[in-house]
């Protein structure tokens, strides 16, 4: 999983509480994240591969890269699919 992914320049994102907001103004929708679902959003910076994201969120929250590699990808293809994130 070699492709790397950054926010949409248009998305604007607030934290709130423990939670992170993200509004698209072009569709007037705001999706809300949470812990786990906003540090793959920060780690989609453009800079890394699918792949050293998932290893980056594997050793914080102390797993191995192939027990959360699926959650990892979906969480990326839901936001993709909403327009937050592109390739």
């Amino acid at each position: 999983m070699d492709s790397r992914y950054r926010p949409r320049p248009h998305i604007l994102e607030e934290e709130v509480d423990d939670d992170l907001v993200l509004y698209d103004p072009s569709r007037e929708s705001v999706t809300v994240l949470n812990t786990t679902a906003a540090d793959i959003w920060r780690l989609c910076d453009g800079s890394l591969t699918l792949d050293e994201v998932v290893e980056r969120l594997a050793a914080a929250y102390g797993t191995s890269a192939e027990q959360i590699r699926g959650d990892v990808a979906r969480t990326v293809g839901r936001l993709v699919e909403e327009g937050l994130l592109e390739e």
